[in-house]
């Protein structure tokens, strides 16, 4: 990658951040050898694979290949560009950002600022018209649901007009038709011709954590679909990545999040006090947005609708919660109410007791079974056993697990060494069915991970060595002494020999966190410099490496001139060849 920043400012960028303290926000990490590991927060995962280099500033997955220096990482967990993500550790440690100059990042980076532009400028028109006269019937609805004006400017609620007059403001404002509709605002249809995305819809402007608008959700005041449109996908709004109302809810007291389905409930609670209310948008709770969640606060309580789909839909966010290791709760409701509903119709004293009295996820999944077999039949009574038990090999607490198998037990007349003995061999299943997935897909660490174990042999050796190389100066002398460019296969791997050697060679100490930078394979590049297989005798190591290289070297040699023979005794059998047929044609 283009180094969009001068070098010596991404130098002090990393160097007043920490990766160790950064990455420790979001992965409990332990010491191991020379480097730090823990579960990465990028892929699910049981055993930790994610290792961080205090030394080198680097990070590296070896699940699933992600890895970078600080600012990587920084980018994917935020989900930011380059720019951003060296604009968000800058302000972290108090520097001044100088002027970017123009790139792949830099133009994407202006396309966001362009986004958030049109975004907050339509966000003022749209709250403009609501209170204007062709406002009327959306300002109407609002006050029928109960919405307070201080609410409404709270959220910047606005209301979307016919007839492209966002589309013409927008113009009037300097914007271009190709700004305005990736903006996602404006809408081109086959013919060309291009219009407003909403139209005659109560608008929710969707803000993220550091204030800008980056999206907006419409409801429709008619029967039209779709009910809800969300703004589409930009280079400033993902879905996936977003929770409406976090903007507030971050800002909280409460040790919990309240996990809602729309954002009118959002709303709701937080006018009536209840400021941790979060919804997703428009869609399904997705692991990005579990993520999130884990690192504003430790426990989430789920108050989705108490509908058939509001139903399934928590237990799809149970399980992707829970795979966070967040506490996680249900509040539930009347049939077919939701939170606002609820509270119009009970008060909001009675969903704070709700909330105070909101079941651990295990002990409402226990009740939805309850509800689901006669346990006076001896098949139902099997199949609820069973069902639990998969439920309670979940449970990581070993305690936990224990009490709630008792509790059963004592409810069900059925031992609790029987239940015990269905979650081992529940157990059994999944760590079988663990292994040959594994099997399948990419090996362990440590592991041949080619047909031909003599060239990963030689791939490794070349890793390490280039990890050496960059760490420490007596191993790079020696390599500078004993080992060529040919030592090291075409590519990455002899980019990085050479550009280790130049910068040596000149006096320089090599600084991986810029080298990772400067190419697009960061991931890669990290891997390689990062992973010195915690060899403390970095010396002894080269000298190893070096009688490898030369073996290898002998072994090339030698091969090269096997095919060198070979192929100087095929010309030779060719010639005599053409001449035997010459021979015979002048016969």
């Amino acid at each position: 990658m283009a180094l969009i920043f001068p070098e010596s400012f991404l130098q002090e960028v990393m160097d007043r951040n920490d990766i160790v303290d950064i990455a420790s926000r979001f992965v409990s990490l332990k010491r191991s050898g020379g480097t730090l590991k823990g579960l990465c927060p990028f892929h699910k995962e049981k055993t930790p694979s994610f290792t961080v280099s205090p030394d080198k500033q680097l990070y590296y997955c070896f699940g699933c290949g992600r890895g970078g220096n600080i600012i990587g990482f920084v980018k994917d967990i935020e989900n930011l560009d380059f720019v951003e993500a060296v604009k968000y550790l800058a302000e972290q440690a108090g520097m001044d950002i100088p002027d970017t100059n123009e790139g792949g990042a830099a133009n994407n980076a202006k396309l966001r600022r362009t986004i958030y532009k049109i975004n907050s400028l339509s966000g003022r028109f749209f709250y403009e018209c609501l209170h204007s006269p062709e406002g009327e019937e959306a300002l109407e609805y609002i006050m029928r649901r109960g919405i307070s004006q201080a609410a409404v400017n709270r959220f910047g609620l606005g209301y979307a007009p016919e007839l492209n007059k966002l589309l013409d403001y927008l113009r009037n404002q300097g914007f271009t038709d190709d700004e305005i509709i990736e903006s996602g605002m404006a809408v081109k249809n086959e013919r060309g011709d291009v219009y407003d995305r909403f139209r005659n819809r109560l608008m929710f402007p969707i803000i993220d954590v550091r204030k800008n608008i980056i999206g907006f959700g419409g409801r429709v005041l008619d029967d039209g679909i779709p009910k809800y449109l969300n703004s589409p996908e930009t280079a400033a709004f993902s879905k996936s990545y977003n929770l409406f109302g976090l903007n507030l809810a971050k800002s909280t007291k409460d040790n919990y999040l309240i996990l809602v389905e729309g954002y009118m409930d959002v709303i709701s609670l937080h006018q009536n006090g209840i400021d941790s209310a979060v919804a997703t948008l428009g869609t399904a709770l997705t692991p990005q947005q579990a993520r999130i969640i884990k690192r504003m606060k430790p426990e989430v309580i789920i108050a989705y609708d108490s509908d058939e789909a509001g139903q399934k839909a928590t237990q799809k966010a149970i399980e992707l919660l829970a795979e966070e290791d967040l506490t996680v709760k249900v509040l539930t409701m009347g049939d077919g109410e939701d939170p606002d509903d609820y509270i119009k119709k009970n008060g909001v004293g009675a969903f704070r007791e709700l909330v105070d009295n909101a079941k651990l996820q295990i002990e409402y999944k226990i009740s939805k079974l309850q509800e689901q077999y006669n346990l006076d039949i001896v098949e139902d009574k099997i199949k609820y056993i069973n069902e639990l038990a998969l439920q309670f090999a979940k449970i990581k607490s070993p305690v936990e697990r224990e009490i709630y198998v008792k509790k059963v037990a004592q409810e069900t007349g059925v031992s609790a060494d029987s239940i015990f003995s269905e979650i081992s061999r529940l157990n059994v299943i999944s760590e079988r069915k663990s292994r040959i997935d594994g099997f399948k897909g990419q090996p362990s660490i440590g592991a041949i991970r080619s047909l031909n174990p003599k060239k990963e042999n030689a791939l490794r050796g070349q890793r390490l060595a280039l990890s050496l190389i960059c760490s420490d100066k007596r191993a790079a002398d020696l390599a500078m002494e004993n080992l060529i460019e040919s030592d090291f296969d075409e590519g990455l791997h002899r980019e990085l020999f050479n550009l280790l050697m130049g910068i040596w060679r000149n006096g320089h100490t090599p600084d991986a966190r810029i080298i990772v930078s400067q190419f697009e394979d960061s991931a890669n590049v990290s891997r390689i410099l990062h992973d010195d297989q915690n060899i403390e005798d970095k010396l002894l190591a080269m000298e190893e490496l070096i009688r490898f290289f030369a073996d290898e070297r002998k072994k090339r040699n030698l091969l090269d001139t096997l095919l060198n023979k070979k192929a100087s005794q095929e010309q030779t059998l060719n010639t005599t060849n053409k001449m035997f047929e010459k021979g015979g044609r002048d016969q």
